[in-house]
């Protein structure tokens, strides 16, 4: 619902309703319509001005108008809150802009930087590198200290990755149109209640999934074992994507209680 700046005005400043009072009105919650009016700047008090730069009208305005910054840049600038710039600028009645009319680069434009000043640019932009080995051809490279901790599985490029998955892919079989499959799921749902057992999901969703606790594909022997399969809601078992061992431990402390 498009909430104008008018229809706010009538009923929070003339007829003097409350934001509850407009929420129920508009069939919205209280949260839009404060949300509406902080845009707009209405509010029912005063705004006390101090002895601040950004309380003096002229300053901000040769600053936010006449040069063009963004309200957020100012307040960087001052080392205050952008809301506080922000309240000044719709409470001396000027058009708040949006992120794409604020021309962000144009407190430095014109501006260049000291020598000692790109020496610590380029500094600050090294980063530690190590030298390892290609995962698929040996080859040596360089990449960065984190990457490598991370993740010690590195390639030279793109064709070395998919050249080793090629090489190294296990081929599962395709069991969920089986009869062995559809009766281990049954018997799944029927133990937990066709409920999500996920812990801390307190979902009743209908929109379930057998999931396996050990991977089916790493762990072919116990894909019909019915202590490996737990109910998972649809948005809990897409938290398991990928990261399937790292639930393991958790959801087998689940089954056997």
């Amino acid at each position: 619902m498009d909430i104008s700046k008018e229809l706010l005005r009538k009923l929070y400043l003339e007829e003097n309703h409350s934001m509850s009072q407009i929420g129920e009105i508009l069939n919205v919650s209280k949260n839009v319509v404060k949300r509406k009016l902080r845009k707009y700047g209405l509010r029912k008090t005063q705004l006390k001005l101090g002895n601040e730069h950004y309380d003096n009208k002229e300053w901000l305005y040769n600053e936010y108008v006449v040069k063009k910054k963004g309200y957020t840049i100012i307040a960087r600038e001052l080392g205050v809150s952008s809301t506080v710039i922000r309240n000044r600028i719709l409470y001396f009645g000027w058009p708040v802009r949006g992120h794409a009319e604020i021309d962000k680069g144009a407190p430095r434009r014109g501006v260049t930087h000291s020598s000692e000043a790109i020496d610590k640019i380029k500094n600050s932009r090294k980063k530690k590198r190590i030298t390892c080995a290609c995962n698929y051809c040996s080859s040596q490279l360089e990449v960065v200290h984190s990457k490598f901790k991370y993740n010690n599985k590195n390639y030279c490029n793109a064709y070395c990755f998919r050249e080793f998955l090629k090489e190294n892919r296990v081929e599962c079989m395709d069991i969920t149109n089986s009869a062995e499959y559809k009766e281990w799921r049954k018997l799944v749902y029927i133990r937990d209640g066709y409920r999500c057992k996920m812990p801390g999901c307190n979902s009743m969703s209908r929109q379930i999934a057998a999931h396996h606790i050990y991977p089916k594909k790493k762990y072919p022997d116990k894909q019909f074992d019915l202590s490996n399969g737990i109910t998972l809601c649809r948005q809990c078992h897409e938290k398991t994507y990928g990261k399937e061992q790292q639930f393991i431990d958790m959801l087998v402390r689940v089954i056997q209680k």
